[in-house]
């Protein structure tokens, strides 16, 4: 079937009339991805949790022990609401949310410190929220392990070691740890990227599946057919070429305007980026046909894809590892667009990822590529044999 250039721009200019003539359609495609990018982007501006309150027992009272406290408070992370050497009020406070954890300093914490043996501090932490709970475990362990770094160094340096050697006995084995590519190890940095995704692949499928159920539900199917001269590639071309185009473009402001204003940081060639997006769209445009194709309401269509959303992104594998999913869904996974594009995406926007280091994720994106173009031009084929011609409702 050969598609000639005028019947495309025909069958073009029919959907593009027809997004502007269906707010519906035209609220989903156009309006929906700028403000949800916007919107939650801007819930997670700030990327990191900082002045997490936390209550600490203070059962030293020495000039160490203030000193440990001051050191926490000035922690990006924490935040000390209050001392007290009270314990059961250290945990109504964690009870009732006041704070989300309890720094609990021992009586002998100075004394025992002060002699170079080992001091025991205990953390109560409310790890019903598991970010805070991770926060402040970090934040304490990094700062203890500074101010007891120092108490011991003044400790061998009282005992007649210079600065080197006391350095080689507080410390015999060192670790160099350095973050490679989400180095503030950033919740946002790491989340937002999907979110976006996630948004680009929803809306689209959402306002495909509509345009093609309003063609049943307006019964201009058999106008649509007209339009396309009973092509069927000619349908999805017309139908899927604007679309596809729009959202390449959006995919791009999303990653490089959207990456700006929210402070993210973009590592990758955006040549690869739009490569794999490419690919990745395609899919999304055919499925969006396909599943239309089986609704005779573009409103129940909608209804019903917006409870993909949520399965969808926790099947991608982004959120929890492919690895630690029941056999079952992780072979179902394999299945979704979405499973490659988001964790190949992540690797070229984080990480530099060229093509050569994606080429599974390509491959396995351009396999399910052919594997919905046959099932949508089969359908279409079914559908353009057994729908009923009859009058057509213009658009």
């Amino acid at each position: 079937m050969k598609i000639s250039q005028t019947k495309l721009l025909q069958a073009l200019r029919r959907e593009v009339a027809i997004l502007f003539k269906d707010v519906d359609i035209l609220l989903i495609v156009l309006v929906s991805p700028l403000f949800y990018a916007l919107f939650y982007g801007t819930v997670y501006v700030h990327k990191v949790e900082t002045d997490i309150p936390v209550i600490v027992i203070d059962q030293d009272n020495s000039a160490l022990s203030r000193k440990l406290i001051r050191s926490l408070d000035a922690s990006q992370n924490l935040l000390v609401v209050r001392v007290t050497q009270d314990a059961v009020e250290a945990k109504s406070a964690i009870e009732d949310w006041q704070t989300q954890g309890a720094i609990w300093i021992p009586a002998d914490f100075s004394k025992t410190l002060k002699s170079g043996r080992q001091a025991h501090l205990k953390v109560y932490l409310n790890t019903s929220r598991f970010l805070p709970s991770n926060d402040i475990n970090r934040a304490v362990q990094q700062t203890v392990a500074t101010l007891a770094a120092g108490v011991r160094l003044r400790y061998f340096q009282a005992r007649g070691l210079n600065f080197d050697q006391a350095t080689e006995q507080i410390q015999p084995l060192r670790v160099d740890d350095r973050n490679l590519f989400n180095v503030r190890q950033s919740y946002g940095d790491f989340l937002i990227p999907g979110v976006l995704a996630l948004i680009l692949q929803q809306t689209l499928l959402f306002g495909l599946a509509m345009s093609v159920a309003r063609e049943f539900e307006l019964n201009s199917f058999e106008e649509w057919q007209k339009t396309s001269k009973d092509n069927t590639l000619l349908m999805f071309a017309g139908k899927g070429i604007f679309y596809f185009t729009l959202y390449l473009a959006y995919s791009l402001f999303f990653f490089s305007v959207i990456y700006g204003v929210l402070h993210l940081p973009f590592h990758g060639r955006y040549g690869t980026f739009l490569l794999l997006t490419a690919l990745f769209l395609l899919n999304v445009t055919l499925w969006g046909m396909i599943i239309g194709s089986f609704f005779r309401s573009k409103i129940v269509a909608l209804q019903t894809l917006v409870f993909s959303s949520y399965p969808l992104f926790l099947l991608s594998g982004f959120s929890w590892p492919l690895q630690s999913m029941p056999w079952w869904l992780k072979n179902l996974s394999t299945l979704l667009p979405s499973t490659s594009y988001f964790l190949a995406m992540q690797r070229v926007t984080a990480m530099n990822a060229g093509p050569a280091d994606i080429v599974r994720e390509l491959l396995h994106l351009l396999l399910l590529f052919v594997l919905s173009t046959s099932l949508a031009y089969w359908r279409f084929q079914y559908l353009q044999k057994s729908v009923p011609l009859g009058a057509s409702v213009r658009v």
